[in-house]
């Protein structure tokens, strides 16, 4: 039912509402080693170490040269757990950061980002954060490379239908097929019966000679 209803509406295409996955750094790592996101989303990383002048650094390294300062790779620069404001509540060293955030629509879009927090006491702790495309095909599309159309369910439902299909199917023919041998070993037995019956009913009918008998018709010859 859900597929014919499926079959027969429109076809519509919505798009994905970009979200922001928060991923605090503490002291022991990320709340989150590899969050599952999809493309339009944001990572967010938040500082929650209050330990004493420790900073923490977000980076990620595409081209693997260790400087983090190619075009894709990230740089968050050094992460505090707070910055002095001053009594108008205005930040009192600009440079200072708190928080650092990407988000994956243009520069970096799907695909798997292992990236590293270098502590400044020299702890490096590891991180992933998986994005994945944002898919939502119009009537004639066809699925993205490798067959994966995120968030997808209908195509599992229908290949279940039909599996269901074949087996009752292939049931039913092997029901038939046991009935009619069935039927012509019942026909078998019928037509030996009734020839086993016959051979009686005239076996009986043969007249009974006897020995007088047998001797007058060789005289007569």
């Amino acid at each position: 039912m859900l597929l014919a209803l499926t079959a027969v509406m429109p076809t519509s295409v919505f798009a994905h509402d970009a979200g922001t996955y928060t991923i605090l750094v503490k002291e022991s790592g990320f709340s989150h080693n590899s969050p599952q996101l999809v493309f339009n989303d944001s990572a967010f990383w938040y500082n929650v170490d209050n330990s004493s002048n420790i900073t923490h650094r977000i980076v990620f390294d595409s081209d693997g040269d260790g400087l983090y300062n190619g075009t894709l790779d990230w740089d968050s620069g050094n992460l505090s757990y707070e910055c002095e404001r001053d009594e108008f509540g205005n930040q009192t060293d600009p440079d200072c950061k708190v928080t650092f955030e990407i988000t994956f629509n243009g520069t970096w879009g799907p695909g798997t980002y292992n990236y590293q927090d270098l502590m400044s006491n020299g702890t490096v702790y590891n991180g992933t954060v998986v994005v994945q495309p944002d898919w939502h095909p119009a009537e004639g599309d066809t699925l993205p490379l490798g067959g994966y159309e995120f968030g997808n369910v209908e195509e599992d439902i229908e290949l279940d239908s039909q599996t269901e299909e074949n087996n009752s199917r292939d049931w039913l023919l092997w029901v038939a097929g046991a009935s009619g041998l069935l039927s012509l070993l019942l026909i078998g037995l019928l037509i030996l019966g009734f020839a086993a019956g016959l051979d009686e009913e005239n076996t009986e009918n043969l007249p009974l000679v006897d020995d007088n008998d047998i001797q007058d018709i060789i005289e007569e010859e």
